[in-house]
């Protein structure tokens, strides 16, 4: 769901979390990049994908915090 190629140089630091039914939620963007189209991009690359596989049963937790960097390059 990520389209890396955007025709500018970035970084975009996001944090999400994952519910243990593996829907991503409270995406937030934590360290944007100047360049607004680079942010846009990376939340809507996690609010496309909606869910990821459940979380292992082994995971003592309800949730999963993840911090996630999206780097771009021209």
């Amino acid at each position: 769901n990520w389209n890396q190629n955007q025709g500018a140089t970035g970084q975009v630091q996001v944090k999400f979390t994952i519910r243990r039914d593996g829907t991503i939620t409270d995406i937030e963007l934590e360290k944007p990049s100047n360049i607004s189209l680079l942010n846009l991009e990376s939340q809507r690359a996690l609010a496309k994908a909606r869910t990821m596989p459940p979380l292992p049963r082994e995971f003592s937790e309800n949730t999963l915090t993840v911090h996630l960097i999206f780097d771009y390059h021209r």
